[in-house]
C-alpha cells in the first residue's frame, strides 16, 4: 500500500508544486500565524484535487524535443534548499539509449526542471506535448512534512 495513489496527474517542469498552508482565519492579520486553514499542492494554485503531496514522480516518456537538447534532469525535493539532484538524461533510456524507458523516483516534490549540459534550464524551450511525466498523490496529508 505504500506505493498506491488515489490521484495521478499529469505534471510540467518548472513549476513549485511545494505544499502551502493557505489562512483563512479572518481574525488576524495577513503574515500572522494561525492553524485555521487548508494545505494547497502548489505555491501558485492547487494542482490536483487531494490535498496530499505528490510523493512519487514517474517519467513515462522523455522524448528530446527539437531545438532543445535536454542532457539531466534537475528534481528538488520539498526540503531542497539549494542544489537538486541531478539526474542524466541516459538514466531513462534503455542501454541502446535509443527508447525511453518509464522511472519512478519516490520523492516529496517541490519541482523539476530540464537542463541541458551547461546546466542552464532550458525547461521552457522543452515542448510539453512531447514529455510525459505524471505524479502521484494521496488522499491524506502526512502528519509531518
Amino acid at each position: 500500500m505504500h506505493a498506491s495513489g488515489t490521484e495521478v496527474i499529469n505534471l510540467e517542469g518548472g513549476i513549485d508544486y511545494t505544499p502551502t498552508f493557505i489562512s483563512t482565519d479572518k481574525r488576524s492579520p495577513a503574515g500572522s500565524t494561525t492553524s485555521i486553514g487548508y494545505w494547497q499542492i502548489g505555491a501558485d494554485a492547487q494542482y490536483g484535487y487531494t490535498h496530499g503531496p505528490i510523493y512519487q514522480i514517474e517519467f513515462l516518456d522523455v522524448a528530446e524535443p527539437v531545438g532543445a537538447s535536454v542532457a539531466f534532469i534537475a528534481i528538488w525535493g520539498v526540503d531542497n534548499q539549494g542544489s537538486p539532484a541531478i539526474y542524466p538524461i541516459s538514466y531513462f533510456y534503455d542501454a541502446a539509449g535509443s527508447v525511453s524507458i518509464p522511472r519512478k523516483i519516490d520523492i516529496l516534490l517541490k519541482k523539476f526542471e530540464f537542463w541541458d549540459s551547461n546546466l542552464d534550464d532550458i525547461t521552457s524551450a522543452v515542448d510539453a506535448s512531447l514529455t510525459y511525466v505524471v505524479g502521484y498523490k494521496r488522499r491524506t496529508f502526512p502528519l509531518s512534512l
